[in-house]
């Protein structure tokens, strides 16, 4: 592995099919759905790796997927966007993760994820491969792999001198994260801040206030949430402001999330504040919501400044 890399990404890789419905459905709706499709989209630890790396960040990612058309895909579509994949372990015994992203017309998504934890990396296995990235700035972590595995990748990260970006997605209600002070940056939205707080998820709150309540809870000293169409908000060591959405027409929102992240902890890696972080996440997460897709879409530094001169 090259020793220059700046964020070691350590969550799953999986395959994204598409498929379209007029609005996204309730409980109990029969929907219908057309348009069902593959795109070149993987999971969240695929398509934040190669968004750092077409933005011209040295990221490596750190995960498993299987000796079939989806392992070899990822490898494809991060090995073009130039992610390191020194960690990246091909196993047979293996099946490749599946997602998929239901798209409504209003550019809503809702996202099913097939994951089966006996496909993630082990945690004996990022023992083993987590000491060589020592010399990373930031290790970026999610729940896409086992909660437990995550967690232990976040730690071993800390001891090992990165800060810690941890993107607690997906999340079920009552699970119990316990102290996150091993944490630097916590990423999340509005559902999962109120998971997190133990609040119904349809119940309105003030979510600055929420934001705090995580950070003292779970004592993380910076919580970014992103808001959708209503932008983001920061509580940080560097203060506490929101931050308004980039104005698009907004197409499909399917990896917005990964790509605000990404570009946020680009930013970082330049010498930029949170703050200013946030604000060019703003603009990058409008790029993404004005086309379909995610890695194929997924802009370099160039493309986005041209998108907005």
């Amino acid at each position: 592995m090259a020793s220059n890399i700046d964020v070691v990404v350590v969550n799953g890789h999986g395959l994204g099919e598409y498929c379209n419905v007029k609005k996204i459905p309730v409980v109990g709706e029969t929907a219908k759905c057309w348009n069902r499709h593959f795109e070149e989209d993987a999971g969240k630890g695929t398509n934040v790796s190669a968004a750092i790396a077409k933005l011209g960040g040295k990221t490596a990612f750190v995960g498993k997927a299987g000796v079939d058309e989806g392992g070899e895909l990822g490898k494809k579509w991060m090995g073009d966007a130039g992610v390191d994949l020194t960690h990246y372990i091909m196993d047979p015994n293996v099946v490749t993760n599946l997602g998929l992203c239901i798209i409504a017309e209003d550019g809503n998504n809702m996202i099913l994820n097939f994951d089966d934890d006996a496909n993630a990396i082990t945690i004996p296995e990022l023992d083993e491969h987590l000491p060589q990235c020592k010399d990373a700035k930031y290790l970026v972590t999610g729940f896409e792999i086992p909660i437990e595995t995550s967690l232990h990748a976040a730690k071993k990260g800390k001891e090992l001198g990165m800060k810690v970006v941890l993107n607690p997605s997906p999340l079920d209600e009552g699970t119990d994260l316990g102290d996150l002070s091993y944490v630097d940056m916590l990423f999340i939205n509005e559902t999962e801040a109120k998971i997190m707080l133990g609040l119904p998820t349809d119940q309105d709150c003030d979510l600055m206030q929420a934001a705090r309540d995580i950070r003292d809870r779970y004592h993380t000293p910076n919580v970014i949430m992103t808001l959708g169409s209503d932008g983001s908000l920061a509580v940080t060591e560097e203060g506490e402001w929101e931050t308004a959405v980039y104005p698009a027409k907004c197409i499909d929102q399917c990896g917005a999330g990964d790509g605000f992240l990404s570009a946020f902890i680009w930013c970082l890696t330049q010498g930029k504040s949170m703050k200013d972080a946030m604000t060019w996440a703003s603009r990058y997460a409008a790029y993404i919501v004005s086309h379909t897709g995610t890695i194929c879409v997924y802009p370099t530094h160039e493309q986005l400044e041209e998108f907005f001169k």
